[in-house]
């Protein structure tokens, strides 16, 4: 019974670091057939990614769970990546199974310019994990201030709390 407890409460964080996402998983789309976009955006090979894209393959072709390249671009804090994928109309905020979304990965990060470019292409700033972990507390987390006051300037609500203990990013920061 103890172990599920620490395992619900943790799976959070899990998520966020890429355990069980799907972030370790072969490049393979949701119909089983290998993912290109993805395998190209895992090994950070820009040119592979552009040619891809030029023979209109889908941008937002998934793992099987709901991965995409811009959340591996997200996650790897590959900012070249994650520009090329939104150009080409990548959706910032497509979740995964588990409702990780691109900002959040990149916002755990504390990754800046990525974060920047994602809510330039209409990622939402109050994205929330089912277990109501926000954007703005996963950069809480990771302790950046650049992306706490870039999430909060563009309307994420510093009154969110989580579901578990009703913390809020402010309690997270600390």
């Amino acid at each position: 019974m103890r172990l599920r407890i620490y395992a619900r409460r943790l799976a959070p964080l899990a998520l966020l670091f890429g355990i069980g996402t799907g972030i370790s998983a072969p490049p393979m789309s949701a119909e089983g057939r290998e993912a290109p976009l993805v395998a190209a955006t895992k090994a950070s090979d820009t040119a592979t990614v552009q040619a891809l894209l030029a023979q209109e393959i889908d941008v937002d072709a998934p793992e099987p769970d709901g991965t995409t390249a811009l959340h591996w671009a997200a996650y790897q804090g590959d900012a070249e990546i994650a520009a090329v994928l939104l150009r080409a109309g990548a959706s910032a905020n497509a979740p995964n199974r588990y409702g990780v979304t691109p900002l959040t990965l990149a916002a755990g990060r504390g990754d800046t310019e990525v974060v920047r470019a994602l809510l330039d292409n209409g990622a939402d700033p109050n994205t929330a994990l089912p277990e109501g972990e926000t954007v703005l507390m996963a950069a809480a987390r990771a302790g950046s201030v650049d992306v706490l006051r870039l999430l909060i300037a563009r309307g994420a609500d510093i009154d969110a709390r989580e579901n578990w203990r009703g913390q809020s990013a402010l309690m997270w920061a600390a």
